[in-house]
């Protein structure tokens, strides 16, 4: 079974990213600052939908909690971005500001860990169905275009770990998918809706938080509510 959904999405960022580069400089600069807070608000809607079909509440905070402490012990997000600035040198891109730094590792986030993407990836590869990593292809490839125009084309690099990430939860689909009950799918997507929710208040600057020290809570969830499922 091809990863038809996960191919696509990951060529339509790294296309998005070259082509908002070239044309960057021919947008308007009310469209080049005025869009990207219509995809923040979208990043929020897309994670309150997520979050509302939450079943079990108290292990997902719980998964956040414990996910940010083993994430902030380990300086997850420091050392992330100490890897994309290795990757930048050895590809010469030039970075901007610890600002650009910021905006980046957010949208790396949201490519590569929002709740649509890894709800997505698991369920193309269970069921063969593509059409949520689709629609995310169609959201991620007009984003990357806006955000590169003002970035650089180095936001192409984000469809690698991207592709990555998805493959792996593509192939690992068999497995992990026929473990988890219903509520335990409602609640991963649920920290996936947050994570994305909290992504989108960076883009929109309401609120800047280390969203990539809570990555380890995406593994930490599905365990505390099969737990919590299990005790009450």
């Amino acid at each position: 079974m091809l990863p038809v959904g996960v191919i696509a999405n990951s060529v339509a960022v790294a296309i998005g990213g070259v082509v908002g580069a070239a044309i960057g400089p021919s947008l308007p600069e009310r469209i080049r600052t005025s869009l990207p807070t219509v995809f923040g608000f979208s990043s929020c809607l897309i994670g309150i939908s997520l979050a509302a079909k939450v079943v079990n509440l108290a292990p997902v905070i719980l998964s956040m909690i414990l996910g940010l402490l083993i994430g902030e012990l380990l300086f997850l997000s420091a050392r992330i971005e100490n890897g994309i600035r290795t990757v930048q040198k050895k590809l010469h891109f030039e970075l901007g500001d610890a600002d650009y730094m910021e905006r980046f590792t957010t949208l790396l986030l949201l490519f590569c860990a929002s709740g649509t993407g890894v709800f997505g990836a698991l369920t193309e590869g269970m069921t063969g169905n593509s059409s949520i990593l689709l629609a995310k292809t169609i959201l991620d490839f007009f984003t990357v275009i806006i955000f590169a125009s003002t970035m650089g084309r180095f936001l192409s690099v984000i469809a690698v770990p991207q592709f990555i990430v998805m493959l792996t939860l593509f192939l690992l689909a068999r497995v992990i998918y026929p473990l988890m009950s219903a509520d335990m799918t409602a609640d991963f997507s649920a920290l996936g809706g947050i994570l994305t929710m909290m992504a989108g208040f960076n883009l929109l600057r309401i609120k800047q938080t280390p969203v990539l020290n809570l990555l380890p809570a995406f593994l930490l969830c599905p365990i505390l509510s099969k737990l919590w499922s299990m005790v009450f």
